[in-house]
């Protein structure tokens, strides 16, 4: 079962709601939705599983069947990649619970994934880049197979483009600490939401993109001590990735 590091877990919440728990739900949740109780599209097959004593509940995320404030904790992982009407979906957490923990995959791992004909069979159903540019902000982008080929013409933009060329992100992906693979968001009461209808232009519109987290993403990964072995074997892997860094001025701990 899934739980949160240990100061980030919901001590005190008597009342913790699982959105979509599906085969892996979260450690502690007194309640379950979840919206497709048989055939299991969403999560391979994998039969429903259930934290002991809680309550499974038929329902959708974008009209939730529970009162306002029903719940201390709203847990939400790799749910709204997934949803017709974020906005909606989001309004809704915020509606029955006072906190929660929102998780999807990142735009780095999202594109990575989908460029060219390297999409697996898992995200070809997903529907939306989600990323946080604040602590308080989240922004869903459309995800189709034009926007999986599309890069802002920003420095990040064009970085992100050549590494995915340089690398075949499909194996590339086991060398990235999950931080670079996940959006994480964890909020308070409210947080804001922004659908975009098209793919943020920074070049075009001054809309913030989001290859500027893609790229900050990467970087971390590539300074973290605690990935050395992993990022030596990446380097040697794939070589052109430190040609890539040179180019662009890039330098951390172990590709430069």
């Amino acid at each position: 079962m899934k739980q949160l590091p240990f100061w980030r877990r919901p001590y005190g919440a008597t009342r913790v709601l699982d959105v979509g728990g599906g085969h892996n739900p979260f450690r502690g949740a007194t309640h379950v939705v979840e919206i497709d109780m048989l055939v299991g599209h969403h999560r391979d097959g994998q039969a429903l599983a259930l934290p002991q004593s809680a309550s499974l509940i038929v329902g959708n995320v974008e009209t939730l069947p529970f009162r306002t404030e029903a719940f201390d904790f709203v847990y939400a992982s790799h749910v709204l990649e997934h949803v017709d009407a974020p906005s909606r979906a989001c309004h809704e957490l915020m509606r029955v619970g006072s906190r929660g923990y929102i998780e999807t995959p990142s735009p780095l791992l999202e594109q990575g994934l989908a460029y060219g004909t390297k999409e697996s069979a898992h995200h070809s159903f997903h529907k939306w880049y989600v990323f946080a540019p604040d602590h308080d902000r989240l922004i869903f982008e459309p995800k189709t197979r034009d926007t999986a080929t599309w890069f802002c013409r920003c420095p990040d933009g064009q970085f992100i483009q050549e590494l995915f060329d340089v690398v075949d992100f499909g194996h590339a992906q086991h060398y990235l600490r999950r931080t670079a693979k996940t959006t994480i968001f964890h909020w308070t009461r409210t947080f804001r939401v922004e659908v975009r209808n098209e793919v943020g232009n920074c070049r075009r519109d001054g809309t913030g993109c989001r290859f500027v987290g893609m790229r900050k993403a990467l970087m971390g990964n590539c300074n973290d001590l605690f990935r050395a072995k992993r990022l030596l074997q990446f380097k040697k892997t794939f070589p052109g990735v430190e040609t890539l860094f040179r180019k662009h001025g890039y330098q951390t701990l172990f590709i430069r």
